[in-house]
């Protein structure tokens, strides 16, 4: 013990003694965590933040027709959910029935369709999407918002959003309300194949203009279900029905991974309804799983470029240190050390300027994660425009466990770095160190 304690005195003495080459080690692990520590954050806050708009606009769960996902593009009304309240009835007592104490399950009908909007002199072709504006939960009296829907009523630019599910209308994207020259209250005239494979046409208000890619699943215009379905052939009908796991205050569980014994148990029951298929979020989120992996192993290969630099940038700043030191070194061991101390004293001085870096690097990282992620700071990419999956902005996430982890493996990775210079210093004798 008494010798530990003299190698980490000698260790702390020449740490603070030979300043110009402590800084230069400091540097390099300190610049090199806080980067991978910042890198991690916003690729991690990026795939959290996926992972929660995908549950948001596809649910822990989906429904279909039999045959309908694989004909999806050209929106086959006829492919249809035949009883869907029944069927939305069933989903929600079985999942009220098995899921965790405090967990809510929600549901939606969804008609995804093509429609011609038209203000009556001009005309757009867009994707539109029908459905509720507020969930259905089991309990009656309750009103939650429809997930799927939740980031609209922040885009809003001109109108209101639907007071109840009784009230119809429609919400146009600014796109589609520039290029045909409508307005909040103004008429919508929307023009689409029906159930029956004839056209349907319907008038209704616009009540509200929202920003650009805004709107779910990259449609141009989002419409009230009891409005659509009749007139296009599709009372009680929907040719989906999304379900999700909400907390106590409404919100969708982020997690995809949420309730897996209700969704194992709602996929057993519907197997028994003839026509139809259910997907649990692990299949929904499939297309999703490639690019998360790559995030991964960018972000290891990240660190591994870190690793090589630190490691040969620290090795020869050590090595440097100990050919300086020479001199001192035969000091010491002529008078208290052995060989095998020798090395431990680099190991010792390593250590220390190590774990020095890593507490600066995650106190910095810390403040600076969270500076970030309060203030909202982030990189805008506009990928809603190309799948309504993707956030439009990578912002960063402080997750404390994984910046301590990245602490941790810096203060202790210089210690590979130290290698060579240790068995440098172990193999200097007293007469070489001395000159003699």
């Amino acid at each position: 013990m008494k010798s530990i304690r003299l190698i980490f005195f000698l260790a702390w003495r020449n740490v603070v003694r030979y300043r110009k080459r402590t800084l230069q080690c400091f540097l390099i692990l300190f610049a090199g965590a806080f980067s991978v520590m910042l890198v991690d954050a916003f690729m991690k806050g990026y795939a959290a933040s996926s992972m929660a708009r995908i549950v948001g606009q596809a649910g822990h769960l989906d429904v279909h027709a039999a045959g309908y996902l694989k004909a999806a593009e050209a929106s086959p009304l006829d492919l249809s959910i035949e009883n869907s309240d029944g069927i939305i009835t069933r989903m929600l007592e079985t999942g009220s029935r098995l899921a965790s104490p405090g967990v809510t399950p929600l549901a939606c009908p969804l008609i995804g369709t093509g429609c011609m909007l038209s203000d009556g002199e001009r005309s757009r072709a867009s994707p539109v999407l029908v459905t509720e504006a507020y969930a259905r939960p089991l309990a009656s009296g309750e009103n939650p918002a429809n997930p799927l829907l939740s980031a609209v009523p922040q885009a809003i630019v001109e109108g209101r959003f639907w007071r109840d599910n009784r009230d119809s209308g429609a919400i146009l994207d600014e796109k589609y309300a520039k290029k045909l020259g409508l307005k909040a209250g103004d008429d919508l005239i929307l023009l689409g194949n029906d159930a029956y494979g004839s056209f349907s046409m319907m008038e209704t208000r616009i009540l509200a203009i929202v920003r650009e890619a805004s709107l779910p699943e990259g449609v141009g215009c989002v419409v009230d279900y009891a409005s659509v379905a009749p007139q296009f052939g599709l009372e009680g009908k929907a040719t989906g029905i999304s379900l999700w796991f909400a907390t106590a205050d409404g919100a969708p569980i982020p997690s995809g991974n949420a309730e897996p014994k209700a969704v194992g148990g709602i996929i057993a029951e519907l197997a028994a309804v003839p026509g139809i298929e259910a997907r649990p979020f692990a299949k929904i989120s499939a297309n999703y799983a490639a690019m998360f992996d790559f995030l991964d192993v960018f972000l290891a290969g990240m660190m591994a470029v870190f690793a090589v630099v630190a490691a040969v940038g620290m090795t020869n700043a050590i090595l440097l240190s100990v050919q300086d030191r020479v001199k001192d070194l035969g000091t010491l061991r002529a008078i208290a050390l052995t060989s095998r101390q020798a090395g431990a004293l680099v190991y010792a001085e390593t250590l220390i300027t190590g774990i020095a870096a890593a507490i600066g690097a995650f106190l910095v990282g810390i403040a600076c994660i969270r500076i970030l992620e309060v203030t909202g700071i982030g990189f805008r990419f506009e990928y809603a425009t190309a799948s309504s999956g993707l956030p439009s902005m990578i912002r960063p996430r402080l997750f404390p466990a994984r910046i301590m982890a990245i602490a941790a493996a810096s203060a202790f990775f210089p210690l590979l770095a130290a290698v060579l210079p240790a068995r440098s210093a172990r193999k200097l004798t007293i007469r070489e160190s001395l000159g003699i």
